[in-house]
């Protein structure tokens, strides 16, 4: 059996995380399982001491966001047990042993594979969003904005038949994955980057692109398995740490233009015509939330 090591970050949810934990002790797929407290504000460490038969406990100093805390897991990790692949796990998800081996399979049989993940279903067996290409500035930004992703769908994301080939059957090439599942072949890093494959600057948002930015400047891929799913009770993790629709809209902002300037290199033209863009998209977001009444 190979080593794996399951990290599962929590912040102020450690009835979810437990949750997964006891889902996952029996995998004959994971070796170790680590649960990452990003510093909560409630009595989630207190209670996660519960599972110290079934998972090793780190807590971080501060809450960084989703990329620093699960660097740190990260970091420990590879320190304590030198694993052949890690897995990311938010703890609102399900995943089998399957999908798990499936995944694996395809970053070991996948030239130059890096990250591996599969597709993602909602709780009622719907199929949510798996995997993004890597796109332009303005192409992105157009897949930021409600009404201009749905006018500009087919320019904004490789339909699953034209994906490049992976190294299985059922397995495509793509840009990122969501961070709700993903896993990481270890030995395609050196020990420089793995201490540096989440941007520490980055609250949330943005982080599965900048890994995938990351995996391009060094010849590397990321891998979508498409014969093995997941389930992830979508943004219920992400809820409990950015109150309201405004501030989530306002903190994805402020990555993207991290994300323009330092990953796309934009200029201050470009910087500037995205943040008029996002100011729109902003106002848009107000008026379909308040005024019409949409979820988001």
């Amino acid at each position: 059996m190979d080593n794996t090591v399951c990290i599962i970050l929590n912040y102020n949810d450690a009835d979810t995380a437990a949750g997964l934990v006891r889902e996952l002790k029996e995998s004959r797929e994971i070796s170790r399982i680590l649960v990452v407290d990003n510093c909560s504000t409630d009595d989630s460490w207190e209670r996660l001491q519960a599972l110290k038969s079934d998972a090793e406990l780190l807590r971080t100093d501060r809450n960084g966001g989703y990329g620093w805390g699960n660097q740190e897991g990260i970091d420990a990790a590879a320190r304590l047990w030198n694993p052949d692949y890690i897995i990311i796990a938010n703890p609102d998800i399900h995943v089998s042993d399957r999908c798990i081996r499936k995944v694996k399979d395809a970053l070991e049989r996948t030239k130059g594979a890096a990250v591996g993940s599969a597709l993602v279903s909602s709780p009622d067996g719907k199929r949510l969003f798996s995997y993004w290409d890597l796109l332009p500035l303005m192409r992105d930004l157009l897949d930021t904005g409600p009404v201009t992703r749905r006018l500009f769908r087919p320019w904004l994301i490789t339909p699953p038949g034209r994906l490049p080939a992976g190294g299985t059957e059922k397995s495509r090439l793509v840009g990122a994955v969501p961070g709700s599942f993903f896993v990481l072949k270890m030995d395609m890093f050196s020990e420089r980057e793995r201490k540096d494959l989440f941007d520490r600057q980055v609250f949330l948002y943005c982080e599965e692109k900048i890994l995938g930015q990351k995996l391009r400047t060094r010849g590397r891929s990321t891998v979508l398995v498409t014969d093995a799913e997941y389930v992830h009770a979508h943004s219920v993790s992400i809820d409990r740490s950015v109150a309201g629709i405004a501030a989530k809209q306002k903190l994805l902002h402020k990555s993207k233009l991290y994300y323009y300037r330092k990953y796309l290199k934009a200029g201050p033209a470009a910087m500037a015509a995205a943040r008029l863009f996002l100011a729109a998209v902003y106002a848009e977001v107000w008026v379909l939330t308040r005024v019409f009444r949409m979820k988001w």
